[in-house]
């Protein structure tokens, strides 16, 4: 069975293994082989690097020697072993040698298998010449002509059970490619949408229709399965291209598949041209997909142009308009937080009134607005305490908005007081607080009463 693996033949050459050629020979200093069986595409390669005959007048005295030599037999690959940077294609050969252990009379020649299959691809044969694993192995065409010389590579004796049978090896590559052969008949040219850009992409597509065991469906196309996604793309099949119509769920039922594609079984080229035109006339949004169908679908460049520019007008027209919505928007979240924290304000003076003229303030609960949706509800004193910025500790916070009912003026005593909730036990830190918070309401309105806190 031979290697079905295509060879390209520039990746045999890399910086560390460069093209070296002269007017008879060619390498990338792990082979040597004659120009002469190459394909002109080829030839065209290497003549467009300069010649280089230094390392091949340097060989040739070796190319001499093992042109000279008889073949031992052909290499014909029996494992194949992955090291990560390449496969190595090997052979295990008997030496004959009697009354010895196994790495005595055992060896085992290896190449590169890009190296195996560029000789294969070229018409040639690979032969081992010398009865060991470190010498070159000879090259030979149809008429058994010395053509060349590959070098061989060191196989670790780990390497040798960790190594895969070549013959499995390449019907498990023949069983890739005739996967890969049904793929490209099931595949069709698929315009959709991928970074606001309209891409064309042929991909594998299963009929609908098979499915769900439906003709009507012919012309729907379900997109194979790529990922773990539970969602699958629809394409519908336009006669010029499948478009992109909408995702369904992978487990759906097939009585759910047909309802919900049953609307677009009779869908035409013609209807989805005149669907686009219908809403550029509404002035309506147009995708970039919808441009490349109209392109496609053989329209001028003139109209191509004109339905490109209709959608940049478009967006520069939504853009004014979200811009004058979202200022009306701000505007008039402004205009109802500033009517709620009105209210707000409102409160705070008749309580700082009231506290300059020793009357009782009432610890309302009240809602601060940031904005329209964020606000925050506290207690009313607490709020005018964090505005005269008293540092008032968290427990003493919660103390404040949950047990305190009011502050007042207590007239036999001539001074501040206040009173808290039956349910909630007394604190014992407050009246620093609230008597800073009094001394500096005071300062503000410039009045000094001599009054302290009870």
């Amino acid at each position: 069975m031979q290697n079905i693996k295509s060879i390209n033949f520039k990746s045999l050459f890399t910086e560390k293994c460069p093209v070296i050629h002269n007017s008879d020979y060619f390498s990338n200093k792990h082979f040597l082989i004659k120009k002469s069986i190459l394909k002109k595409s080829q030839l065209d390669y290497l003549n467009s690097f300069p010649l280089d005959t230094h390392l091949i007048q340097s060989l040739s005295k070796t190319i001499e020697n093992e042109s000279r030599k008889p073949i031992i037999t052909e290499f014909i690959p029996q494992y194949i072993h992955n090291n990560n940077e390449y496969n190595t294609l090997i052979v295990e050969i008997d030496r004959g040698y009697k009354n010895c252990t196994d790495w005595l009379n055992k060896i085992y020649p290896s190449i590169n298998e890009s190296y195996y299959n560029l000789i294969q691809s070229l018409n040639c044969k690979l032969c081992i010449v010398n009865n060991d694993q470190v010498n070159p192995l000879s090259i030979y065409n149809n008429d058994n002509e010395f053509v060349g010389i590959v070098l061989p590579i060191k196989v670790k004796d780990c390497d040798i059970p960790n190594a895969k049978n070549y013959i499995d090896y390449l019907a498990e590559l023949k069983l890739e490619q005739e996967a890969k052969e049904l793929a490209k008949q099931n595949s069709k040219k698929c315009l959709y949408i991928k970074d606001n850009k309209a891409v064309i992409r042929n991909k594998e597509l299963i009929c609908v229709s098979d499915s769900v065991n439906d003709n009507n469906y012919d012309n729907l196309y379900i997109e194979r399965y790529i990922n773990d996604s539970p969602d699958a793309n629809v394409y519908i099949d336009l006669g010029i291209v499948c478009v992109y119509i909408r995702t369904i769920r992978k487990d759906m039922l097939t009585e759910d598949i047909k309802y919900y594609l049953s609307n677009l079984s009779d869908y035409t080229l013609d209807m989805a041209l005149a669907n686009i035109y219908n809403r550029k006339n509404n002035n309506q949004f147009i995708n970039v997909a919808d441009i490349k169908l109209i392109e496609l679908s053989g329209a001028s460049e003139q109209e191509v142009q004109g339905l490109i520019d209709y959608r940049q007008d478009w967006y520069d027209r939504k853009f004014k308009e979200d811009q004058i919505k979202k200022s009306k928007q701000e505007q008039d979240d402004k205009e109802y937080t500033d009517s709620k924290n009105k209210i707000v304000n409102e409160l705070i003076s008749q309580a700082e009134q009231a506290i300059i003229n020793n009357q009782k303030v009432n610890n309302k609960e009240i809602t601060v607005y940031k904005s329209r949706y964020e606000s925050n509800d506290t207690s009313l004193i607490l709020h005018m305490m964090k505005l005269y910025e008293i540092k008032v500790p968290l427990k003493t916070q919660g103390w404040i908005n949950q047990a305190l009912a009011e502050i007042y003026y207590d007239v036999k005593d001539g001074k501040v007081s206040y009173s808290y909730y039956k349910s909630s036990a007394n604190s014992n830190v407050f009246r620093k607080y609230l008597n800073e918070f009094i001394g500096k309401v005071q300062d503000k309105y410039g009045v000094n009463l001599e009054c302290v806190v009870k």
